[in-house]
């Protein structure tokens, strides 16, 4: 890993490869260089936390660590310096943040975490005016739904598995476009400046000649290498169980986490990508009607978390949850719904389970039932109720036609195992949880399982399941004052028109 000299290296492989500390390792290429200037993100400040400590045991014979949050430093006895950083903020907070910075060296720990479009703006950060050789160097598991698949592809094999023949291979590209597929790759500079020499000869000027050719400015340099646990001698001295632990898991995350296989899924593509969440974290507020609505994804007192949310017609208001005995949790969302403004005829609630409690509270409701047929003439479009939000909640959002409030999204909350995550992650990862079942298409448009969907997410997704629940007040039919009738039909034009079968490879 480290003994390459590319642009941009992308570390990945199987879990415990030294990835992360290999990161690290990096800046002691430079540290004597009073100039120079690094930093290694990772998604959210907490996260550094394992990261700092490791650090210890690399920089304290070489500098001091500044402990500050505001500040969390190496400032080495050169003069030179590493900062840790994240990158959990909206995109255009993470621009101001980042804004004139300069880096010879960024270091990003799980990149498959990161918005593309963030990725692109920290390329314009990796530069410095002393002659020390800019580079980017990034770890991360396999992901076969991120962007960070599309980008490493041509490494990759059929089988998922990184090709042996060109594990650190240099490719070269040029960045162009917002999406990844965007970028035009070659096998040398010459070849990627052929490709787009009317672009890159619109840029230049006679004064960068000096400097190099166009090739030379314009085009990058890129390469991947895998990263193997049993390359990682001091872990499987110290903890030789630990193998174990990766082989016990689930199949595809084994094949993931052990083997290293970026291709293997046991279930279907997502429909939601993270461009598409980035969008709808950032939509204009999406009013529609104006309607006050809630939707309700049912838990008590258990592991999962009661999810409720408020609509104001397409656009997400506001978010409760709680964890509460039924007697409590009736009264809580009773309370709410008053709070809220909003009609008990505007308020639905999973009907499945421990919603079955919901249904003597609230007799106006309109109760959401997962396992509930389609209407008539929607039969082979898709096979439930719940298969059919889902779909349309997703169009909704590909569409750009939800919004939410801003503030929601620095919120915190419990998410399975993992405790105090941003809503913003949580909804990020809990997409996923929206693709279709690839065994079931005969059926329509058929929702993967639950146990499905946790093992994908790594909890029960809550929160995206409460969202698309807001779709049965589109599904049934609209009576006078907006009220939806249960056993009858209706679906808005701007999601379904008649001639419209549903595409697999739609998305």
């Amino acid at each position: 890993m480290l003994s390459q000299s590319a642009d941009i290296m992308i570390v990945g492989g199987s879990r415990g490869g030294s990835k992360s500390y290999s990161l690290l390792l990096e800046t002691l290429k430079d540290y004597t260089n009073k100039n120079f200037r690094a930093t290694i993100l990772r998604y959210e400040i907490d996260d550094l936390s394992d990261l700092i400590d490791t650090s210890y045991g690399i920089y304290s014979d070489f500098g001091t660590y500044n402990r500050s949050k505001a500040d969390m430093s190496w400032n080495f006895n050169s003069g030179a310096s590493l900062k840790f950083n994240y990158y959990s903020d909206k995109y255009e907070d993470f621009k101001v943040r980042m804004q004139g910075r300069q880096y010879a060296y960024i270091g990003i720990d799980e990149i498959t975490h990161m918005e593309y479009n963030k990725f692109k703006y920290l390329i314009t950060n990796n530069r410095n005016a002393f002659g020390i050789r800019n580079r980017i160097m990034a770890s991360c598991n396999p992901d076969p739904d991120s962007w960070v698949a599309k980008f490493i592809d041509w490494w990759i094999g059929e089988d998922g598995l990184p090709i042996k023949e060109r594990d650190g291979v240099r490719r070269y590209c040029f960045m162009n476009g917002d999406e990844v597929q965007d970028i035009i790759w070659g096998n040398s500079k010459e070849e990627v400046y052929e490709q787009c020499r009317d672009i890159i000869d619109r840029l230049w000027i006679d004064a960068y000649s000096e400097y190099g050719s166009p090739a030379d400015l314009f085009v990058k340099s890129v390469a991947f290498v895998e990263a193997r646990l049993v390359d990682n001698i001091q872990l499987m001295r110290s903890d030789p169980t630990y193998l174990a632990n990766l082989a016990g898991q689930s199949e595809e995350q084994r094949s993931r986490d052990l083997e290293g296989n970026w291709k293997y899924k046991s279930v279907g593509d997502d429909m939601i990508k993270m461009s598409h969440m980035e969008a709808f974290f950032n939509n204009p507020q999406q009013i529609g009607d104006g309607v006050r609505r809630a939707s309700l994804d049912a838990a008590f007192d258990g592991g999962d978390n009661l999810v409720m949310w408020l609509w104001e017609g397409w656009h997400l208001k506001d978010l409760f949850v709680c964890r509460k005995d039924s007697k409590d949790t009736v009264n809580v969302v009773k309370a709410k719904l008053k709070e809220w403004r909003v009609l008990e005829e505007n308020f639905t609630y999973d009907l499945n389970g421990i919603g079955q409690i919901f249904k003597g509270f609230f007799a106006s409701a309109i109760p959401f039932n997962n396992r509930e047929s389609v209407a008539e003439e929607d039969k082979g479009l898709y096979d439930t109720i719940k298969s059919q939000s889902a779909y349309l909640l997703a169009k909704k959002i590909i569409n750009r036609e939800i919004s939410i409030e801003p503030t929601l999204l620095d919120y915190r909350f419990d998410a399975g195992k993992n405790k105090n995550v941003q809503l913003r992650q949580i909804l990020m990862e809990e997409r996923k949880a929206i693709r279709a079942n690839s065994s079931s298409y005969e059926k329509g448009f058929t929702l993967i399982k639950k146990s499905d969907m946790k093992k994908l997410v790594g909890h029960s997704p809550d929160f995206i399941d409460a969202m698309l629940m807001r779709m049965i007040f589109e599904i049934k039919t609209k009576k006078s004052g907006g009220v939806p009738k249960l056993g009858t039909k209706y679906i808005s034009p701007q999601f379904y028109h008649r001639n419209t079968i549903f595409n697999r490879n739609k998305f």
